[in-house]
């Protein structure tokens, strides 16, 4: 029986590990402003991320406090929680 809870557990790691690239990075803080027409999101600690090409506005809002992954080498988000 632990077996198969260890097994379960490491293969659930592995599952969501795999699915954020290895150099993305984490970043939170609060929207202070998001710029459809550029497709970027600015936070309140000055930074402006790259928003992905088919992204859900009506998602998001000034104010809302966000995580983003983005990928390290460009600042493009690759998902907001």
């Amino acid at each position: 029986m632990t077996r198969r809870i260890l097994a379960f557990f490491a293969s659930s790691f592995l599952t969501v590990a795999f699915t954020i690239p290895a150099m993305a990075q984490e970043v939170d803080g609060t929207i202070e402003s998001i710029d459809p027409e550029r497709a970027q999101l600015r936070l309140s600690d000055g930074e402006t991320y790259d928003l992905p090409e088919h992204f859900d506005y009506s998602a998001v809002a000034p104010g809302m406090t966000v995580v983003l992954i983005y990928d390290q080498d460009e600042p493009t988000i690759l998902r907001v929680i």
